[in-house]
């Protein structure tokens, strides 16, 4: 018995490619959950507006370069980022979704890992 296996390399860097672009999804929603409880709070919009569930628009994948963006849509939300000298009297903390990335680091090339995994055993 023999059994001709015909993949190309093209076929192969895209179904990594697209299975890396899930992943990174994945991974992006994953920092934007964690980073939820050290969003600066005074009435919730600003952590709402980084919700991936009810705001999509959170996470962005660019599919041919496999880059992840995140965003919060408000306008103070860059400032609340990077102002290390504002006080947060209710809940969060500056540079809180560099902070959850960092650590969560590990965590992100899992998620990444396991839809590749996934996607060359189909």
């Amino acid at each position: 018995m023999r059994l001709d296996l015909h993949v190309t390399p093209e076929q192969l860097a895209g179904e990594i490619g697209r299975a890396a672009a899930k992943g990174l999804y994945l991974a992006c929603e994953h920092v934007l959950t964690t980073a939820s409880p050290r969003v600066p709070y005074q009435s919730g919009d600003l952590e709402r507006s980084g919700d991936p569930t009810s705001r999509p628009g959170s996470i962005a994948v660019d599919n041919g370069k496999l880059e992840g963006m995140i965003g919060y849509d408000t306008p103070y939300a860059v400032a609340q980022h990077e102002e290390l000298d504002w006080d947060h009297p209710l809940r969060g903390e500056p540079k809180w979704l560099e902070l959850t990335l960092y650590e969560e680091m590990a965590t992100v090339r899992r998620i990444v890992a396991t839809q590749i995994r996934r996607a060359l055993r189909s």
